[in-house]
């Protein structure tokens, strides 16, 4: 029997090097690997910002050896800036001739276009889920990367815009289907954000209409490890997203002392600067394939001279305060933390509140 596909959902702020190497570790040595395999996914990148300003956002591909497999997410609304932005990471993050310097065949294993996130603000400017309002030119565009393409190419979205677009969107994805390797479908849709349950059915339904030759990915309001073994698996992968947020061990039955936690969160914290100093290295000789050949060549002391300050403790503390949710006296560690901006006093508080 082949094993059931398990991942992390792209979230933008919160999927980066660090949190996926976290995922990665405790799966490898948690989970039922007899069972599942888990793939990662990386930020959304920006397509017009990678064509115009590259290095503002390729921060959000950056990946490592440690990673594979991974998938580069990307979202825009500009059709000429999409098709550029694929084709260019088609030529150096595929079968690059510096990627086989290294050993590499390819960095990624998918390039997804991401059509699924309901924000106001990015529905406004025509880009993610503001894809599905023109279904016809969205389509279009599909059929455009995916002749243009040469390595496997998918994309994420929603059963629809609210619940009477369902019907379309259906029809929408089944045509989309015969153009890409996969789809994901987070099983709410844009007008439900993220509230209400998912609609597993109109997934699994959508698994039966599909394209042979089109893995179907289901995700949405899976809460924990359990969650994992309700899923219907006439489906290829199952998919999970914002439960993962400080609870990186989901994809495994194991569950953490609260020793093991404050280790887990330590080094969380250490690999976010790890990465982002070696990102900032990188900057002054700029190489677009930003690949990392593995954390662990990369100590401490190397990152001395990197301010370990405004970067990166505002980033660590939002999956901090997810860490400690429910914890006596979280509250409270949360009120004391809210201000630190250093990386000495943080860890400090952190090693009292887990000493207590």
């Amino acid at each position: 029997m082949s094993k059931m596909i398990i991942g992390l959902a792209p979230m933008d702020g919160y999927t980066d090097c660090a949190f996926r190497q976290i995922v990665k570790e405790i799966f490898l040595k948690y989970g039922e690997q007899d069972k599942y395999e888990l793939f990662l996914r990386t930020e959304f990148m920006n397509a017009d910002g990678y064509i115009i300003n590259p290095l503002g956002v390729l921060k959000h591909l950056m990946t490592t050896s440690e990673h594979t497999p991974v998938i580069a997410q990307i979202f825009g609304g500009n059709e000429d800036m999409l098709v550029k932005c694929f084709e260019d990471i088609q030529q150096k993050y595929f079968n690059n001739w510096k990627l086989k310097i290294k050993n590499w065949k390819s960095i990624f294993s998918w390039i997804e276009l991401n059509m699924g996130c309901p924000a106001r603000n990015v529905m406004s400017t025509w880009w993610w889920s503001a894809l599905l309002k023109d279904k016809t030119s969205t389509l279009k565009l599909i059929k455009t990367l995916s002749w243009i393409l040469k390595v496997p190419f998918s994309i994420k979205t929603r059963t629809g815009l609210y619940e009477e677009d369902k019907k379309l969107q259906m029809e929408f994805l089944v045509e989309a289907s015969k153009y890409v390797s996969m789809i994901t479908i987070h099983g709410r849709t844009v007008k439900q954000w993220y509230t209400w349950n998912a609609d597993w059915e109109f997934i699994y339904e959508f698994k039966k209409k599909a394209d042979n030759k089109c893995k179907i990915i289901g995700n949405g309001a899976m809460k924990d490890y359990e969650d994992i073994k309700q899923v219907q698996w006439n489906l290829d992968w199952i998919m999970i997203g914002q439960s993962a947020i400080g609870n990186p061990r989901i994809f495994t039955p194991y569950t953490p002392t609260r020793q093991e936690l404050k280790k887990t969160i330590l080094k969380h914290l250490d690999l976010m600067l790890i990465y982002e100093s070696y990102f900032q290295q990188q900057k002054e000789h700029f190489d677009w394939t930003f690949i990392m050949p593995s954390s662990t060549l990369w100590t401490k002391s190397i990152v001395q001279s990197f301010n370990r300050s405004t970067i990166i403790i505002p980033e660590f503390r939002k999956h901090l305060f997810q860490y400690v949710k429910g914890i006596p006296w979280s509250k409270e560690f949360k009120q004391e933390v809210s201000t630190i901006s250093e990386y000495e006093p943080l860890v400090e508080k952190i090693q009292k509140f887990f000493s207590e």
